[in-house]
């Protein structure tokens, strides 16, 4: 009674064991799956990164080239303007020499106004007369200043070109700026990406942890039910031989009843020759057994 207890002990010891070690095996799997899961996760940000940094490169070559060419044009308008000041002094010292009173300058302006007067009003012809004299003695005038004209020209035309070399500068420094910008957010967008890497790096190291402890769980209980599946297989083998041992005993009391019968002489019924007949195969299975342990 006891011994039929304690193995109805262990079978219910291993039948938990059974449910335990499925669990921590599907447990395993679980974050098995979720390490791996994360291992992709960071190996796409990986490739998000460098695709940052490769566009990080052509931003930073790109904005030092822009730089370089916002100040290439702002060195060419402050040398315009050192041009354009020399030029001023010149026709300023010019005029002074030959004590011209008027500008070359304001005087084709006044030219043009008086030419567009006489386009555009309605005049009378003494007045357009007189405004065409006006307009006649202004161009002989404005043509003997020729070498201050010159001068002008020489002004007009660099002022132009620093106007436009200006409108470079700035495109460039604007483009720089953009560039600086986007390189900025560049930098934002990597520092984002390689913070969300170590938070999900910690989360797969976790997982990795959890794993291993896992499969030494599993390789402990493993063990545990293997002992316990080795006590209850040694503890029937122990119960079938010993059931064996009474067996036999029977059949060799029965037999001896049976051989009794024989000398006296009496009739045999069947269950004297299943008795003889099971004696037969027990003393077949011994010699087996005993030629088994001398071979």
């Amino acid at each position: 009674m006891d011994e039929k207890q304690d193995l109805k002990t262990i079978q219910k010891e291993i039948h938990s064991l059974r449910s335990e070690l499925n669990k921590i095996k599907d447990d395993r799997e679980e974050w098995f799956k979720k390490k791996e899961a994360l291992k992709k996760q960071i190996a796409e940000l990986i490739v998000k990164i460098k695709g940052l940094k490769k566009h990080g490169d052509i931003s930073t070559e790109e904005a030092k080239k822009l730089m370089a060419e916002r100040d290439q044009y702002n060195t060419q308008v402050k040398k315009l303007i050192e041009n354009i000041s020399s030029l001023q002094k010149e026709k300023r010292e010019f005029l002074e020499k030959y004590k011209i009173k008027h500008d070359p300058g304001i005087l084709k302006k006044n030219i043009q106004k008086l030419e567009e007067k006489i386009e555009t009003e309605a005049l009378t012809i003494d007045t357009e007369k007189r405004l065409m004299q006006q307009i006649k003695r202004l161009k002989k005038y404005y043509d003997e200043l020729s070498d201050v004209k010159a001068i002008s020209d020489k002004i007009t035309e660099m002022s132009k070109e620093i106007e436009e070399t200006r409108k470079k500068a700035d495109e460039s420094h604007k483009k720089f700026k953009e560039a600086m910008k986007e390189r900025k957010s560049g930098y934002k967008e990597f520092f984002n990406l390689s913070s969300q890497i170590n938070v999900i790096k910690k989360q797969q190291e976790k997982a990795f942890e959890m794993f291993i402890s896992l499969k030494n769980s599993f390789f402990n209980v493993s063990k545990q039910l293997q002992k316990k599946l080795s006590l209850v297989k040694k503890t029937n083998n122990e119960r079938l031989n010993q059931e064996k041992l009474i067996e036999e005993k029977i059949i060799e009391e029965k037999t001896k009843d049976v051989e009794k019968k024989i000398k006296r002489g009496e009739k045999l019924t069947t269950e004297d020759l299943l008795v003889l007949q099971s004696n037969e195969s027990i003393e077949e299975k011994t010699l087996d057994n005993k030629k088994d342990e001398f071979i």
